[in-house]
């Protein structure tokens, strides 16, 4: 190849490697970008993809009253539900803040004259015992954190149940004590009176009266006598609850056999042809309440006024249609509510337009004996009067 050709190929090399180099520089250099790999989403990566990011869970704690007092001296009457109303904005929270003293094996053991007043115990408030009323022990403290009791020697001389109650006992006492409510199979299969001495209709106390089916294996030989009274349904389902039992007085069994013979030793009601016949047993009695919300929750509504026509009130007793079957137990905390009412918007231009009125909390009840389908439940505050159209939830 002659020399000018060689150098015209070079030149034309060069050239062609300058126009690409210019071209190159030219253009813009593509976009820089950078993938990291996570091992889970953040909370916005959720958002933008539109995945739900679950909430934490609320925390809930424990809301003091703001103008609580230094001190408080139990007085006689008083509830544990009571005191905790001086202390806490949900009394129901007690169990949580008793603080267990030196000198008193169990907290819920409080009398009458003693000194309550809340103290720091690891950085968190509670209640406690700070001075007994009769046998005269206070609590210190120094400024290192330990405790001192002091106590002077005095006697004391009181009766085994002289503690302060959770609840109002004396309130209940009959609901506990006697059957309330009755299944149709227990109904069916209970003891009932056939006739009395001389054949009356009307029976009362020292009479004599023969009863057939009578349990044979109790051993106390004391019975109840109730009278089915209205059947209690579901006001949703109109599923049947239970009978309502009305009670009717107490016998002492004189005779066993079928008819077996008793002796109507109290009434309260005149007893009847038909009447039931059921075993005292008051193994199940309980006096201590320990309230706490239920393990779920639950939403019910009321189905009967215990004692009352149309409207109740604070310490009265109410039937709801919770029962054991939804993991109700005796203690359980619940929130009476009221449907808000719809009323008319007059600056709507509809004049037909309605709007409701938000529910209301209007009061606290606590369950106190529970069934296999139904409650009872005992109102421990009431800011209206309670009616059958109220319902209750978890608090």
């Amino acid at each position: 190849m002659p020399a000018d050709s060689n150098r015209q190929l070079i030149k034309g090399l060069i050239l062609l490697s300058g126009m690409a180099l210019i071209a190159a520089c030219a253009e813009p250099p593509p976009p820089y970008s950078v993938v990291y790999k996570e091992e889970k989403p953040t909370e916005m990566a959720a958002v933008e993809a539109k995945i739900p990011v679950a909430e934490p869970e609320p925390v809930e704690t424990i809301v003091y009253e703001a103008e609580h007092p230094e001190t408080y001296i139990v007085q006689e009457g008083d509830t544990l539900w009571d005191i905790s109303t001086v202390f806490l904005r949900d009394p129901w929270f007690w169990p949580e803040i008793w603080f267990k003293n030196p000198q008193v094996e169990n907290p819920h053991l409080i009398y009458p004259g003693d000194t309550l007043a809340i103290v720091y115990i690891g950085g968190e408030r509670r209640v406690q015992i700070l001075s007994r009323g009769a046998d005269g022990s206070v609590l210190s403290q120094t400024s290192d954190g330990l405790k001192i009791v002091k106590v002077n020697p005095r006697i004391r001389t009181q009766a085994i149940d002289a503690t302060i109650a959770s609840i109002p006992i004396d309130s209940l006492r009959h609901l506990l004590e006697r059957p309330i409510v009755v299944d149709e199979e227990t109904l069916e299969n209970s003891a009932y009176v056939l006739s009395s001495l001389d054949n009356h209709l009307i029976n009362s106390i020292n009479d004599k009266l023969y009863v057939r089916k009578l349990d044979a294996t109790n051993t106390t030989g004391r019975f109840q006598i109730y009278r089915p009274n209205r059947p209690l349904f579901d006001p949703t389902t109109k599923e049947l609850l239970g009978y309502e039992a009305l009670y009717v007085g107490e016998s002492k069994l004189l005779l066993r056999g079928d008819p077996a013979s008793v002796r109507v030793t109290n009434s309260e009601r005149e007893i009847l042809r038909d009447d039931r016949v059921m075993p005292i047993d008051n193994t199940n009695f309980e006096r201590d309440f320990i309230p706490r919300p239920p393990n779920s929750e639950v939403s019910g509504e009321i189905v009967a006024l215990l004692d009352a026509i149309s409207q109740t009130g604070i310490y009265q007793t109410i039937a709801i249609n919770l029962g054991q079957r939804d993991g109700v137990e005796s203690g359980n905390v619940l929130r009476i509510r009221r449907t808000g009412n719809i009323i008319g918007d007059r600056n709507e231009p509809d004049p037909r337009f309605r709007v409701k009125l938000p529910d209301e909390q209007i009061g606290m009840a606590m369950i106190i004996r529970s069934f296999e389908k139904m409650s009872y439940a005992l109102i421990m505050e009431a800011d209206l009067p309670i009616t059958e159209q109220d319902y209750v939830e978890s608090p």
